[in-house]
C-alpha cells in the first residue's frame, strides 16, 4: 500500500475504495429522494435510509441474449430496499400463472402495478401524516 493510501485509510478509518463506495450510495440516496425516486421497485414502500437502497435491474441481464446491452440500459434500472432485491434475486422468477410464480406476482407490469396497488390500500394515514411532517421541515 502506498503512503498516501495508508494516509487515508488511516484517516477514514476503512479502505479508500470502501469509503467512497459509502459516499457514492449516499449521494444517489440523497437525490433519489429529492426527485422523488425513492420508492422500491418490489414492494412499492418508500426507501427511508441508503443503507436499505439498492439499484435493481428490472429485467435480469445475467444469461440474456445482450447482457452488456441490458446491464448498462438505465431505462432497465430501479431502486429497491436491498432486502427486496435480494429477495427477488433468489427465487426462480417465471411467468405469470405458473406454479413458481412469485407469491406477490411476478415482475411483469401488471404484477407490479397488482402489488403496488395493494401497497397503497394498506398505507396508513398516520404514516403519511408523519412523513409530510418530517418533510415539511426540511
Amino acid at each position: 500500500m502506498s503512503t498516501t493510501k495508508e494516509k487515508r485509510a488511516t484517516q477514514l478509518g476503512m479502505n479508500p475504495s470502501t469509503a467512497q463506495h459509502a459516499l457514492k450510495k449516499q449521494l444517489m440516496f440523497s437525490l433519489a429522494k429529492k426527485c422523488s425516486m425513492d420508492i422500491c421497485f418490489q414492494c412499492g414502500l418508500e426507501i427511508e435510509t441508503h443503507e436499505e437502497l439498492s439499484v435493481e435491474h428490472k429485467t435480469p441481464w445475467l444469461d440474456s441474449s445482450n447482457p452488456k446491452e441490458l446491464f448498462f440500459d438505465l431505462d432497465n434500472i430501479a431502486f429497491s430496499h436491498l432486502e427486496c432485491n435480494v429477495r427477488a434475486a433468489r427465487r426462480d422468477v417465471k411467468p405469470c400463472g405458473t406454479s413458481a410464480a412469485y407469491q406477490k406476482g411476478c415482475r411483469c407490469d401488471s404484477c407490479r402495478k397488482a402489488n403496488s396497488t395493494k401497497a397503497s390500500r394498506e398505507y396508513e394515514p398516520s404514516y403519511r401524516r408523519a412523513r409530510y411532517l418530517k418533510n415539511e421541515k426540511t
